[in-house]
């Protein structure tokens, strides 16, 4: 097959494509919004890590003294290989046909190879969100056969909830105290975010202590703009509700279960990678980026690109195709915390 140009051609596409994957994220909601997007020029990236985001104080001294030489906080450089993904849905000869119709335009088939790229580009969108999903829950990036890079995030930041939020008299309050203070003196610094499903956020209403005393003597359950209020009366921090499934093998299937809740840093824009320590999701350069053909500009290289081919032969059937690099990384795990409370 070769590169089929003749409607649209690939740096187009390519627009076309991200656009597409801006708003799909947008719809349904994304963890890029603590893992935010960042393009590099390369397959690998080099970062650092570190345990916290303390400086240590500043000595006191004499005047005329020298001044002291500080250290800056412990940080570790990391190197990490991007992996490739990518997915390709043909478009038949009969689709072609049944596109262009009655008309000698060829907005029909342009029409069709956009819905064509909209369908490759979410499956790419899909899969790097469900590793969103793996590294914020796991602390890894975990791909059987492929990788197994270990963020380093310490054992106490992975808990299960001494008794389950099913429970009416359970005291999740207490719990998300407790997990506050531990990040707290893990990093230096408070979460800025509470990561839950509506099963948690539910479950929570129908704790006794977010009921709501009635005048009778009765209660009902809380709603949850009620739990909400009373978890920021406590001092915590506001409740993100996520529920974001993907398909896998054609079984919806949920990026983050919904008896884990997390504590993470405050989210940032999904672009915003400077917004944040916790980490990125790096989008690489791609060699389909690169080629002439393609004609895509070095600076707009990186991140996903599309392009379609097209058989010189009959049935002709053409194929559209996205094409990534990319990975989720943890530049400073201890910013993320998860808790199974419905053990």
């Amino acid at each position: 097959m070769a590169l089929w140009t003749d409607i649209i051609d690939p740096a187009d596409l390519t627009g076309y494509a991200r656009a597409s994957l801006a708003d799909y994220e947008a719809s349904r909601g994304t963890l890029a919004r603590w893992l935010p997007n960042r393009e590099v020029a390369d397959i690998a990236v080099e970062f650092m890590t570190g345990q916290t985001g303390l400086v240590d104080v500043a000595a006191f001294r004499a005047y005329d003294a020298e001044i002291e030489i500080g250290k800056g906080p412990s940080r570790q450089k990391i190197q990490i290989e991007l992996p490739a993904l990518g997915q390709n849905v043909p478009v038949s000869e009969y689709n072609q046909l049944r596109a262009r119709g009655g008309s000698p335009s060829d907005e029909a088939i342009l029409a069709t190879i956009q819905k064509t790229t909209d369908v490759v580009v979410r499956a790419v969108a899909d899969a790097i969100e469900r590793m969103r999903g793996v590294v914020l829950l796991t602390g890894k990036a975990t791909l059987a056969g492929f990788m197994d890079d270990d963020f380093g995030r310490a054992a106490g930041h992975t808990v299960t909830a001494g008794a389950s939020w099913a429970t009416a008299s359970t005291d999740a309050l207490g719990h998300l105290t407790t997990w506050f203070d531990t990040y707290v003196a893990a990093n230096g610094e408070e979460p800025g975010a509470i990561l839950a499903s509506t099963r948690i956020v539910r479950l929570m209403g129908a704790l006794t202590q977010f009921g709501t005393q009635l005048g009778n003597g009765a209660s009902r359950p809380a709603t949850a703009d009620d739990v909400r209020a009373t978890v920021a009366a406590a001092g915590l921090p506001p409740i993100y509700t996520y529920d974001r499934r993907v398909s896998i093998a054609g079984s919806a299937t949920r990026v983050v279960a919904d008896d884990k809740l997390m504590l993470l840093p405050a989210p940032v824009e999904t672009d915003d990678w400077m917004g944040t320590e916790l980490g990125a999701t790096f989008w690489g350069r791609t060699l389909t980026s690169t080629e002439a053909d393609w004609g895509i500009e070095d600076v707009e290289q990186p991140g996903l690109v599309a392009g379609v081919y097209r058989g010189d032969k009959p049935p002709m059937i053409a194929e559209v195709l996205s094409d990534a690099i990319a990975l989720p990384v943890l530049a400073n795990a201890d910013l993320s915390f998860v808790a199974d409370v419905i053990p």
